[in-house]
């Protein structure tokens, strides 16, 4: 029987977690920003998020460790706090769930156009929304089956994935053109505006109490996790980005974030490469979106069966995927516009909830000192700004 190590597992949980966003949404909200801006913003970003993970960690170890975000809201901010604990979960984890089912149901869609008899007029249509319906399903059910069985699947997964990613980056580095990484942009306030989708990128927190129960309260080993399962997606968000920029023209840039759609970004990578180019790209991106969605998923619904007391995971299961699978199927193509409105809960969840429980334990001489010491404010503030561009520019 293989043998399964929490720590190394969870390390790939929070890093498959957050790779899926970055990777495919990166390059399609980078027009007219250039590899250097874009790279400062994701650094920034990076930190700041690292800093709110302690802020979970911090509380979650000193209320009860491994409990849910439900019921540390609860303990420690009431009725109130349990009531923007909710709404945030909900409107987080249905936002990005929605996004990964839209993005994965439509490649799972593409593919089964082969399969669809060419006198079906709406063939392609019905293709996305079977997809979208598969890829709910499939995977669905791995998270309904609990932490061990996501664990033991995200690694094959992110094996898997991690080999197909250097399949295509040897295929798409010879071919990178440097002058197309030097871009400024013409519109300053457009770095302001994609830095909702940029945090977006660097979330995991909502998975850090699932973690915590499942690799034990040793805060030392749990912050080093934390450190190296963000780190990874940080360094390969980096060499994805610099190369897909040094293949793409900006008028081709341009058209791929005009429309915000996965395949296209994959046929523009692909255009006039090696026939091995697109199945490995194809692999990976399907493979960045699954262990994503297995994340979210996990986080979703340890959450809602503790928020609903419910005895049975097949109930949760459904609330959990139906309201998701609907927006993906009623919205196609939503996959940029639900990481920029997942944004908002995000920022409320992994910072501006946690950093109020903080202050609460604080008050009740529960913890010293806040996690981050000097840095905790400016990361509170940092939260207050993305609510505030997600209102904005969303």
């Amino acid at each position: 029987m293989l043998k399964i190590s929490p720590p190394i597992g969870a390390t790939l949980i929070i890093a498959g977690t957050t790779i899926g966003a970055g990777m495919l949404a990166l390059p399609i909200i980078s027009h007219g920003l250039g590899f250097g801006l874009m790279a400062f913003l994701m650094i920034l970003t990076w930190g700041f998020m690292g800093i709110a993970a302690l802020f979970t960690l911090e509380a979650n170890l000193a209320i009860k460790p491994g409990c849910s975000l439900f019921v540390m809201a609860t303990e420690t901010l009431g009725n109130t706090g349990r009531l923007v604990a909710v709404s945030a979960m909900i409107f987080l984890f249905y936002a990005l769930m929605a996004a990964y089912i839209s993005a994965g149901g439509e490649q799972m869609g593409n593919d089964l156009t082969t399969l669809l008899p060419d006198s079906f007029s709406t063939q392609i249509e019905l293709a996305h929304r079977l997809g979208i319906a598969l890829f709910t399903l499939f995977f669905g059910a791995i998270a309904v089956a609990g932490v061990q069985y996501i664990d033991l699947g995200n690694r094959l997964l992110f094996i898997f994935m991690l080999g197909a990613f250097c399949v295509a980056l040897s295929f798409l580095a010879p071919e990178a053109q440097p002058y197309k990484l030097h871009t400024f942009p013409a519109n300053p306030w457009q770095s302001v505006m994609i830095l909702p989708v940029i945090f977006t990128s660097f979330g995991y927190h909502g998975n850090i109490p699932s973690l915590i129960a499942y690799v034990g309260p040793n805060k030392k080993q749990l912050q080093r996790i934390f450190l190296l399962g963000s780190l990874i997606p940080l360094l390969l968000y980096l060499i994805w980005l610099g190369v897909a920029l040094g293949q793409l023209d900006n008028t081709t840039l341009a058209k791929v974030s005009t429309s915000g759609s996965v395949p296209e970004l994959i046929d523009a990578l692909s255009r006039g490469s090696t026939s091995y180019l697109l199945p490995a790209l194809h692999i990976f991106t399907n493979l960045a979106l699954i262990t994503s969605f297995l994340g979210v998923a996990l986080g979703l619904f340890d959450f809602m069966h503790s928020a609903l007391a419910s005895q049975s995971r097949l109930k949760t299961a459904l609330v959990v995927y139906l309201p998701p699978l609907a927006i993906a199927i009623l919205l196609p193509g939503a996959f940029v516009i639900a990481l920029s409105y997942a944004a908002l809960a995000l920022a409320v969840l992994a910072i501006l909830l946690p950093a109020a429980m903080l202050y609460q334990l604080h008050k009740q001489n529960k913890i010293p000192r806040y996690p981050g010491r000097y840095l905790f404010w400016p990361t509170l503030a940092f939260g207050i700004a993305i609510c505030l561009l997600s209102l904005v520019f969303s």
